[in-house]
């Protein structure tokens, strides 16, 4: 399907639409292959007060389940990154173990049978201070088969729309003003590790830090485009869509951090020429 893109002077002012609902039925109301790019972090397994499933199978199936709505809206040969890392489900008592789910690694074959292409695997390396110390026994005894590496980093899974199209063939879709105004000027590693600081926010308690996802947004879409969060949280990634020129979908259902996005997004606005 080819998505006409206006020339650089034809771009309007960027729109953020936040709607308030659960992913799925808001997904639903999204026409086929209208976004460009979707960039999310999924709650995790019951590890946060706002992410509780009974089981794990029913969390993967229902994370899938948005993934097929996401496949469904993107366009062909368009890009989806998945935010996700290996989480722990704390002991509820002494003599019971802690049980750690490996989320990227259950949820990568489940994505690429929906018909998403594995593209890239990016680490987001964050401060050792950042993370939580599961090491602390290990460094009182010293004991083998007691050691924990302390968890630093976070997996940006990147993933294509299935096409025997080529990437060439979606830059032709665009204009070359269009392509030029795009060019990603920010620096950025070689490497797949990205070293960036967390963020955090008085409202939601595992906000993106904006410059993941500037990077995001800037590397996998192009101005004019529609950028699509289904569990938008505090609205970082419509944040740095609005200031990189995109337009971006959220969605998110619980009323507080909705109303934390569009205060952030006003922000943004306020500071926009």
């Amino acid at each position: 399907m080819s998505l006409k893109t206006p020339k650089k002077t034809e771009v309007q002012t960027p729109t953020v639409q936040i709607i308030q609902s659960d992913a799925l039925h808001a997904l639903a109301t999204i026409p086929d292959q209208t976004v460009h790019l979707t960039f999310t972090s999924p709650p995790y397994y019951n590890a946060r007060d706002y992410a509780h499933y009974p089981d794990y199978e029913t969390y993967l199936e229902t994370i899938v389940a948005v993934v097929r709505e996401i496949h469904r809206v993107t366009a062909e040969g368009r890009f989806f990154v998945l935010n996700t890392s290996p989480i722990i489900v704390q002991r509820q008592h002494r003599h019971d173990q802690s049980r750690r789910y490996a989320i990227p690694y259950d949820l990568h074959p489940r994505i690429c049978a929906v018909g998403f292409d594995f593209i890239d695997d990016i680490l987001w390396v964050k401060p050792t201070p950042a993370s939580k110390n599961r090491n602390a026994g290990f460094q009182q005894h010293r004991q083998p088969l007691t050691y924990k590496a302390n968890p630093v980093a976070e997996y940006l899974m990147v993933y294509r729309k299935r096409t025997n199209r080529l990437i060439d063939w979606n830059l032709r879709q665009y204009p070359r003003e269009c392509r030029d105004a795009s060019r990603v000027e920010m620096t950025v590693e070689r490497e797949n590790v990205w070293y960036i600081p967390p963020a955090h926010d008085p409202v939601h308690p595992a906000v993106f830090p904006i410059e993941l996802a500037r990077r995001i947004v800037a590397l996998y879409s192009f101005i004019g485009d529609t950028v699509l969060d289904p569990f938008a949280g505090a609205g970082t990634v419509g944040c740095a869509a609005l200031e990189l020129q995109r337009n971006a979908i959220l969605i998110e259902r619980d009323p507080n951090y909705c109303r934390r996005a569009r205060e952030r997004i006003a922000e943004v606005q306020f500071r926009m020429p």
